[in-house]
Order: C-alpha cells, then sequence, then structure tokens
C-alpha cells in the first residue's frame, strides 16, 4: 500500500517564515520601484508643460506664459498658464501630478473638496506652477520673453506647488521671499516649503536635500535636491540674471 506524507507543523512554519522574509525583502524593493514610477510620470508631465510652453512661445514671438491664480484668493483664471497652455494640448492639460495628495482638489476633479485656507470657495487647480520671476507677478519684470533669458538651459520655469497653506491654490510661488538677509541656513527651505513642495520626490522633508520635479526653459526637466536649484537670492536657477 501507498502512503502520502504530509507537511510537520515544523516544515509549515519554515515554509511560512521563508515567504514572510522574502515579502519583507520584496516589500520595500517593489515600493522604490512605484515610487520611481510617480516620479517618472511627474517628470514626464512638467516635460510636457515645458515643450506646450515652447509651442505657445514660438506662436508668439517669445513671449512667456502667465500665471493668474495669485495665493489667498480667487484671481484670474482665464490668464493663468493652466488655461492658456490648454490649446497645445487635444487632452486635457496634464496639471495635477500624480504624487499629489493635496485635500484641496475640487470633488468633480477627485479630490476632497476642503477649501483652500484662508477662502471658504477656491480649491486647488493644479499641481504645478511657474517661476514668478518670469510672469507678471515677479519684482521684476524684465524676464516675460524668452528671448531675452540669457541662459535658458539653466532656468527654472515649472515646478510643484505646495499641496497645503495657502499656496496649494496658487500657479506660482513668490522666491524672492525664501531668503531674508541674516537668516539661519536651515530656515530657507522652510521658507520654500510654505510656497513648493520641495519634498515632492523623496528626500528629507523642508532641507535642502529635499527632492522635486523641475522643469527648464529650454524643455528639459529633472529631479534635483533643493539645494541645487536654490541657496540663497545671488545663488539660484530661478532669477534669469543669476541662473547658471
Amino acid at each position: 500500500m501507498r502512503t502520502t506524507r504530509a507537511f510537520t507543523l515544523i516544515e509549515l512554519l519554515v515554509v511560512v517564515a521563508i515567504i514572510a522574509l522574502l515579502i519583507a525583502i520584496l516589500l520595500p524593493t517593489l515600493g522604490q520601484a512605484r515610487r520611481s514610477a510617480i516620479t517618472v510620470k511627474c517628470l514626464a508631465n512638467v516635460r510636457s508643460l515645458q515643450i506646450s510652453q515652447e509651442l505657445y512661445a514660438n506662436d508668439r514671438r517669445g513671449e512667456l506664459v502667465d500665471a493668474g491664480l495669485p495665493h489667498g484668493g480667487v484671481g484670474n483664471e482665464a490668464g493663468s498658464w493652466i488655461n492658456t497652455l490648454q490649446e497645445y494640448h487635444e487632452t486635457p492639460l496634464l496639471r495635477r501630478s500624480p504624487a499629489d495628495r493635496s485635500v484641496h482638489w475640487p470633488t468633480d476633479e477627485g479630490g476632497q473638496g476642503v477649501p483652500v485656507p484662508p477662502t471658504t470657495d477656491v480649491f486647488r487647480r493644479t499641481s504645478y506652477g511657474i517661476n514668478n520671476y518670469l510672469t507678471s507677478y515677479a519684482p521684476f519684470i524684465a524676464w516675460r520673453n524668452r528671448d531675452v533669458i540669457p541662459r535658458p538651459a539653466s532656468t527654472v520655469q515649472f515646478l510643484l506647488m505646495t499641496e497645503t497653506g495657502e499656496y496649494a491654490g496658487s500657479d506660482h510661488p513668490h522666491i524672492e521671499g525664501w531668503w531674508i538677509r541674516g537668516i539661519r541656513e536651515e530656515f530657507i527651505p522652510r521658507l520654500a516649503a510654505r510656497n513648493v513642495q520641495i519634498d515632492q520626490h523623496g528626500g528629507p522633508a523642508e532641507s535642502f536635500d529635499s527632492k522635486s520635479n523641475w522643469g527648464f526653459l529650454d524643455g528639459h526637466a529633472e529631479t534635483l535636491r533643493f539645494r541645487d536649484v536654490f541657496t540663497d537670492l545671488e545663488n539660484n536657477k530661478f532669477d534669469p540674471e543669476r541662473a547658471s
């Protein structure tokens, strides 16, 4: 007569332990792969926006798109780049990052419908923003045309807006407020993080080592640490006069 041999309890426990060990090893790798895929998809969005900006400028003798959504208010959405670039997309403009988890998106766009403070009726319209030095909101308005920018490949245009606070409803930051004479170095990323999600794609929060995606005027986009794009008002990739 033939008998069948079943697993003993010890053998079963060993198999379960091996499976658990393999899962523990693989989960971080799978998680990192998923985060990397999200970063790449967001980077593609930024690149697409930069290409659309290039087409827009070509049609208008170098004119750059403008901002229209101020922080803390309704603003002029019709004049914002989220509308003016739409004509260069056959599909809806890619204005939401796959990494964006803001609660301020309206419910009809899959969000939680929480108004952006301090308002009661303003919601998030885009994950992305444009460098205010290149807009009519800039402290200087000498850089409204692509053809006067000295180093387009070193000048940031598109970036990721903060997911919380009053700038979560805006389409541009205010970079001139990130640095104050005599400020301690560690406070600089904290000030920037009030406007921009500088840690959207990795690194510690509110740090010079925070990582995010940045689009440049020549059409390329990169995932960079905050220190790679800004240290102070004299050394940054936002002010066209100083970008290098």
